[in-house]
């Protein structure tokens, strides 16, 4: 036997008897949790004697019991039930299930589902960079000089050091970002509740790792939209555009090339050839961030050759809009009227030959987006108005614009844009003219780039015109999230029940505004999805306290000159103008009030390792901030930075839901099979007797009530109180807190932990509320058949969450006209960085999801374990580069 096998053979046994050795190497686990598995196995100075190699076999293929399991704290845009394998005390191995059903006849099941991530958790979970113990830093942030303490300890020291901070500089200046690794179960929520009953500020994550589609977001009003991956199937023209599921979505993959089998021609659009091109009947390998370039080009086409959805796209978009030609700016009431609305938009009829009211748009007495019968509104041609000063000015369609913005992208110029041949665009733009069900999965790497908003816009554009989006085995799939509405409930309520639900409503609502909703719904001016999403705005505006990375950033990271210069030819005016007058008309909230953050709460992230110009966060935040803590199951570089290491339950360790995305349309429970290694708690635990100490203190201290940043005032004295609903939930409680969350939450009604436990997965009952800006907006979707979004738009005709009511193709924002951004178009990628020769394109690791399996042997084994670039062959040679070389990358910012 090799030296190789003898390492996997000692370790495999290592982990099946002991689990945990290299941990406690590291100064971690305290000796009961050894006692405990020896009393588990008996008396070990006298071993169970063994017959033949047959019952060494049987020993290793036994177990205590089975429990249902998922990976919840893991930023994996998908999720699979595990079975979990315990043995005396310890998770042995887990094993996918097979236990999805088909959405509807004639579509593939979900079946099998997971990956080589989540088959060797175990390894993660009992691995060498595991927390077991608190520790305290005792020199300088990252000297990595560390001493044990208790958790009372701890606690007691962070509950002292919050109040002395929020003392001086105030209680929003506890920041806590989400980071990517989270769930939705009780142990993220307990942590977002006592940031919210703290009065902490909460950072914007989806901004900070760019995640957001601010595309969609301006297009569609949603930022994350699509159905279930099973949907994929049904599509006759599959565009992966800007995605690599063979890598980022294992568990899903399959439906494109069952897709593919079933005739659909699949398009992979990747400067790379990735593990998903390989697959393809098309790859464009575009110059990198030239995308939208292929999209104008491939929109120009639909509309030349007749391929335009007219009926959808009048009642849909906002292509009938009139824009007034002098200024840019739509056509407005108060344009007409004296005194008339601002929000108020009008089309053209050509029978009256006038305008009139545009249905459905934000000022509109008509609610819905439905056109009268026989009203066929025109998108292309040029009318006169008269304004209320009798001035006579033309007006125009959106659709007219549109077509004039187009007229350039012919397939020639596309083609010296991208680097593609003219052949290969033509065939894809005719491919997608012609196809009946055209369906674009664009991931949230499509969001990272400069001008990504563009980029998307352009792909939505596309799909626009052929009436795609809304429509079964069609549209765009950005990743949409099925609404667990009872996790949002449950960190903003005081009080169990009713008297809960109905204390955040009065805390959100004056008596003139529930008057006024009221009456909106009896009047039908509203439906109730729409008032319930103008109570959702209205919290995010007066009552949660968040900010977002561009304010945070340049307010403290010292940026606003680097911005200023790399961005410096792309907009007519320097970027800090922009961002002074977003500050001055209170667009931006400035948080925290009274500078940059001085407590940092860390979980389930890397927040260091992730951030954009590291060296300059860490010198102008990181470093000025008086308390960070860091609550993790694994070492991580940000908890080398931190005050405090804290350690946190593993995955297989706590009561949790897998985050909601709608690519698998299943509830997925992850059950505490064994308990926390070592001292590690949960999330929800610690918060919870955190928030208790802060209570006993503050009573101790009288402290004072501290102004919210939003119109609620702060109470420590009652932190505990509130924190746990008035003692309804006691420090153990996670699992009864994450039943509760899916008590209250309309997707997963009459479904239990208790039930969860024994089948790992349920099937969700609905989309939940539709309200949020990731809402998939189907209100008809009751768990059976495919799981198609935004068909309460297409089918309800209620107006899309955007300001014309529609899908938007022109935004007449000033900023927008100025940098000729009101439609889509190409842009360049300016040179961040400095002018190199060089555009770095980043993709995600098959053997990892972030850190978190970086250094797990068994990938590490799978691939060359090292940190590894990958060159153009021919560039390469021409630098003298060879395979297994140590090159530099470097540009004005540094080096990697």
């Amino acid at each position: 036997m090799n030296n190789e096998n003898q390492m996997t053979l000692s370790r495999r046994r290592f982990m099946q008897v002991a689990s945990t050795l290299a941990v406690a190497a590291g100064g971690g686990l305290p000796l009961f949790h050894f006692r405990r598995a020896q009393a588990a196995t008996g008396n070990s100075r006298y071993p169970e004697k063994l017959g033949n190699w047959e019952d060494l076999y049987r020993q290793r293929w036994s177990w205590d019991y089975i429990a249902k399991g998922s990976h919840g704290w893991v930023n994996c845009r998908s999720a699979c039930e595990w079975d979990l394998y315990v043995k005396d005390g310890i998770v042995v191995r887990e094993e996918q299930t097979a236990t999805y059903e088909a959405s509807e006849p004639g579509v593939p099941d979900f079946n099998p589902r997971g990956c080589q991530k989540g088959a060797c958790y175990t390894d993660v979970m009992y691995g060498p960079s595991r927390t077991t113990v608190p520790l305290k830093r005792t020199g300088k942030r990252g000297a990595g000089k560390w001493e044990k303490i208790s958790w009372d300890q701890a606690i007691d020291e962070i509950a002292h050091k919050m109040i002395d901070i929020a003392k001086v500089h105030g209680a929003d200046t506890h920041y806590t970002d989400l980071g990517p690794n989270f769930d939705f179960g009780a142990t993220t929520m307990g942590r977002f509740k006592f940031l919210h009953m703290s009065g902490g500020t909460f950072a914007d994550n989806w901004g900070e790792i760019g995640d957001l589609n601010i595309g969609a977001t301006m297009t569609v009003g949603a930022a994350h939209i699509g159905g279930s991956s099973d949907e994929w199937f049904l599509s006759d023209f599959l565009v992966v555009w800007m995605m690599n599921p063979s890598v980022t979505q294992i568990a899903d993959a399959h439906f494109l090339y069952e897709a593919k089998y079933n005739g659909s021609e699949l398009v992979v659009i990747d400067p790379q050839y990735s593990a998903t091109a390989v697959h393809a009947d098309q790859w464009l390998p575009l110059r990198s961030a030239t995308d939208a370039a292929l999209g104008m080009a491939t929109a120009r086409h639909i509309w030349d050759s007749g391929n335009i959805d007219l009926p959808y796209v009048r009642e849909q978009t906002d292509l009938p809009i009139l824009v007034r030609l002098d200024t840019g700016r739509f056509l407005r009431e108060a344009d007409l009227l004296e005194g008339g609305r601002r929000k108020l938009l009008y089309m053209w009829d050509p029978v009256a030959n006038k305008p009139v009211e545009a249905p459905g748009t934000l000022e509109s007495e008509q609610n819905l987006i439905r056109l009268p019968e026989g009203f066929e509104p025109p998108i292309e041609g040029s009318f006169t108005v008269t304004l209320k000063g009798g001035e006579e000015i033309s007006v125009a369609p959106v659709g007219s614009l549109l077509k004039e913005n187009l007229e350039p992208w012919t397939f020639e110029k596309a083609a010296e844009v991208t680097g593609l041949s003219v052949a290969q665009i033509r065939r894809f733009a005719e491919g997608f003219a012609n196809a009946e069900r055209p369906m674009v999965l664009s991931s949230w790497g499509a969001n990272r780039y400069v001008h990504s908003d563009l980029m998307n816009r352009a792909k939505l554009l596309c799909l626009s015109l052929k009436g795609a989006i809304g429509k079964k085995g069609a549209g765009y799939q950005g990743c949409g999230w099925v609404d667990l509405g009872g996790f949002g409930l449950n960190l903003q309520v005081e009080h169990e029940g009713i008297r809960g639900k109905l204390g955040m409503i009065l805390d959100l609502m004056s008596p003139s505004d529930l008057w006024h909703m009221t009456m909106d719904i009896m009047m039908k001016r509203k439906t109730q999805e729409q008032v319930t999403r103008d109570g959702e705005r209205k919290y995010e505006a007066e009552i949660l306290c968040a900010t977002n990375v561009t304010s945070m950033g340049l307010h403290h990271q010292d940026i606003v000159s680097d911005m200023d210069r790399d961005l410096k030819d792309d907009y007519p005016r320097p970027f800090s103008e922009y961002f002074d007058e977003s500050v001055e008309k209170g667009w931006d909230k400035n948080l925290p009030r009274s500078g940059s953050p001085k407590i940092f709460f860390s979980g389930g992230s890397n927040l260091i390792r992730r951030t954009n110009n590291t060296q300059k966060f860490i010198d102008n935040i990181w470093n000025k901030m008086e308390l960070i803590v860091d609550i993790n199951p694994k070492f991580s570089y940000t908890a080398l930075q931190s005050d405090y290491i804290l350690p946190a339950a593993g995955y297989y360790e706590k009561s949790g839901i897998k985050y909601s995305v709608s690519y698998i349309p299943y509830v997925h429970y992850c059950d505490a099979a064994v308990p926390p290694l070592g001292e590690a708690k949960d999330e929800y635990e610690f918060y919870w007797l955190l928030s208790k100490r802060i209570e006993e203190l503050a009573i101790e201290q009288d402290l004072p009530v501290f102004d919210g940043c939003g119109k609620l005032p702060t109470d420590w004295k009652t932190l505990n109180q509130r924190y746990s609903s008035h003692g309804q939930f006691g420090p153990k409680d996670a699992e009864k807190v994450s039943d509760q969350i899916l008590a209250d939450s309309h997707a997963t009604a009459g479904v239990t932990v208790e039930q969860l436990k024994k089948t790992g997965i349920a099937k969700y009952t609905s989309t939940g509320d539709n309200v949020g800006p990731t809402a998939l907006y189907n209100p008809d979707w009751k768990g059976d058949g495919v799981l198609t979004t935004m068909t309460q738009f297409t089918e309800h005709k209620d107006h899309w969450p955007t300001y014309s009511g529609r899908i938007t193709t022109y935004i007449d924002h000033p900023w927008f006209i100025e940098a000729r951004e009101s439609m889509a178009t190409h842009k360049e990628s300016p040179k961040a960085g400095g002018d190199h020769p060089f555009q770095l394109v980043s993709c995600h690791s098959r053997w990892s999801i972030h850190s978190t399996w970086r250094d797990t042997p068994l990938l590490l084994r799978m691939q060359r374990g090292e940190p590894v670039m990958y060159v153009n062959p021919i560039e390469a040679k021409q630098l003298g580069i060879t395979d297994h070389d140590y090159a530099e990358l470097y540009n004005d910012y540094g080096t990697v």
